[in-house]
């Protein structure tokens, strides 16, 4: 009897497992065994050709500029987007007026189609025309009006800008609904024992946002590494491969330059790095919990 019920207790879960290896599984997998052959996409015609798509990958001088990209991006967009989450959260939790509306605004680009946010951003920086250099030209900064997006210098600060600029509102919300769990008593405690603003934020609330931090920077961390949208509609990965991201990179091998192959060993490596960074970032979280627990 009891056998029984623990099958109809697997019944249950059959159809998300179904559903795990059709959708995530299998195409892991499909794509590690395409990494060793070549194929264009179509047709029967595929050549094994075993680990000389990953010598031709790593060979080349795209993917580690792709790779200098996503560290770069990824340092300036986090480090940013925790900061002035944190700072907008500390704002807004202590009630200020009209707070419930400025949540909304700062949260509202978050949840705008990235098409949408290329589409204006790429008015905003064009070099004629474009918002910004018009707006500077008024003020005789004409100077400071540069070829934004077509500077390989400037290309990828401004795709970094975009990206403040869309997810530091879900950094906050998450700062925000963290510092909300912070227990009143904490604070009232530091202030009896002397301590200002500042002391108490650095002293209580930032090691309470422990949790939130890792989180910010653990999707950060895999949103820089996928990142494609905004880089796709503003530069499509140019100029010079100065905004090549990995999932840009991907694109164009895949349907530009038909070879699967070598796309395939491009995601396996992003897929690599990925589970990499998870990890370790993980593993410093579970650490540092432990250490607390260990001092309590």
């Amino acid at each position: 009897m009891r056998r029984k019920s623990e099958l109809t207790n697997y019944l249950f879960i059959l159809p998300i497992l179904v559903l795990f290896a059709v959708f995530i599984v299998y195409p892991i997998v499909y794509n590690f065994i395409i990494s060793f052959f070549e194929w264009s996409g179509f047709g029967p015609d595929i050549t094994f050709v075993g680990l000389e798509n990953y010598v031709t990958i790593l060979n080349g001088k795209i993917i580690w500029k792709v790779m200098h990209n996503f560290i770069i991006f990824a340092l300036i967009t986090i480090t940013l987007q925790a900061l002035f989450g944190m700072i907008f959260a500390s704002f807004f939790i202590n009630n200020i007026r009209g707070s419930s509306v400025y949540r909304i605004l700062f949260y509202l680009p978050a949840v705008v189609t990235p098409a949408i946010i290329g589409q204006v951003f790429s008015k905003f920086f064009e070099a004629n025309r474009g918002y910004l250099n018009t707006f500077l030209r008024a003020l005789h900064l004409d100077p400071l009006a540069q070829t934004w997006l077509a500077d390989p210098s400037l290309a990828l600060y401004c795709i970094c800008f975009v990206n403040i600029w869309q997810w530091t509102g879900y950094s906050m919300l998450l700062y925000y609904a963290s510092m909300l769990n912070i227990p009143s008593d904490l604070y009232e405690s530091a202030s009896l024992d002397g301590a200002n603003k500042a002391q108490q934020f650095t002293r209580v609330t930032f090691p309470l946002l422990r949790g939130t931090h890792f989180t910010v920077f653990i999707l950060g961390m895999l949103g820089s590494l996928k990142c494609y949208d905004i880089v796709f509609i503003l530069t499509n990965g140019g100029p010079n491969y100065a905004t090549e991201t990995f999932s840009v990179y991907i694109q164009n091998l895949s349907f530009s330059m038909f070879r699967q192959g070598q796309s395939a060993t491009v995601v396996v490596i992003m897929f690599i790095i990925a589970m990499v960074i998870t990890a370790v970032q993980l593993q410093l979280y579970y650490r540092s919990n432990q250490h607390k627990e260990l001092a309590r």
